[in-house]
């Protein structure tokens, strides 16, 4: 069997300090050496962006963009070695990027295409975006890559012995991912307190909560409003899918 290859990626957020932790997606560099592939890809749909801060001026964003791609594309043409870590370590203001993180890979594309339908969810279509499983696998690999050991489908005893079903447990983190996209949220508030509730009583491991949200159908949603506060309460690191995989990695 032949060996992994191993791909450095770093995303581009966009984090205005007065959106107290929040951000929002728009490039990801891809740099797989091995396959003499480098490339930095971001986003064509700028709805959300403005949504997300609407004193933000969107033609500036979009030439940061193009400027960065064509910096990036200008490695490639010149020959020059590119080094990822430096080259991000320049961004550090409201658009910044997130510290390079490594995946191993046999097939670039797939690696690509998985990463940047992770991260970029919102880019396609609703019946081209990942699936649950295909969230929950992903995390699964991602934490492995970064040295981590994982199980899959732990059931663990709760404090009165019931048995409790998470979808991935580390050393770190027990964690459930739950999928809010297109669902009857209002049917979902009674199990977000019964692991809230669980959280809370956790002693041996940290909970993470990972949600999967469809915010461009019902962005002021406020079942899933709800839901997240509650979850809040309980103490665990409630994240979405995005940010999930990219806290696993740290």
């Amino acid at each position: 069997m032949s060996e992994k290859k191993m791909m450095k990626y770093s995303v581009l957020r966009y984090s205005p300090s007065r959106v107290a932790g929040e951000h929002i997606n728009l490039g990801i560099i891809f740099d797989a050496p091995k396959d003499n592939y480098l490339e930095f890809r971001y986003v064509r749909k700028y709805a959300r962006l403005a949504a997300f801060d609407d004193e933000l001026n969107i033609d500036n964003v979009k030439t940061l963009l193009r400027n960065i791609k064509e910096d990036i594309s200008g490695n490639i043409f010149i020959g020059n070695t590119f080094d990822i870590e430096d080259y991000v370590k320049f961004y550090i203001n409201d658009f910044c990027f997130e510290k390079p993180k490594t995946i191993a890979y046999d097939d670039v594309k797939e690696v690509i295409d998985t990463l940047h339908r992770s991260y970029f969810r919102f880019e396609y279509e609703k019946h081209e975006r990942p699936t649950a499983e295909e969230d929950k696998k992903m995390l699964a690999r991602i934490i492995k890559d970064s040295g981590k050991i994982v199980s899959k489908q732990r059931v663990l005893n709760g404090l009165f012995d019931d048995r409790i079903t998470y979808d991935l447990v580390t050393d770190d983190y027990k964690i459930k991912v739950f999928d809010y996209d297109k669902k009857d949220l209002s049917r979902s508030i009674n199990a977000a307190k019964t692991w809230a509730w669980n959280a809370m009583k956790n002693k041996d491991h940290k909970v993470m909560f990972i949600y999967r949200y469809d915010d461009a159908d019902d962005s002021h949603s406020d079942a899933f409003n709800t839901i997240i506060s509650i979850l809040n309460d309980s103490g665990a690191d409630v994240v979405d899918i995005d940010t999930g995989i990219s806290k696993l990695q740290a």
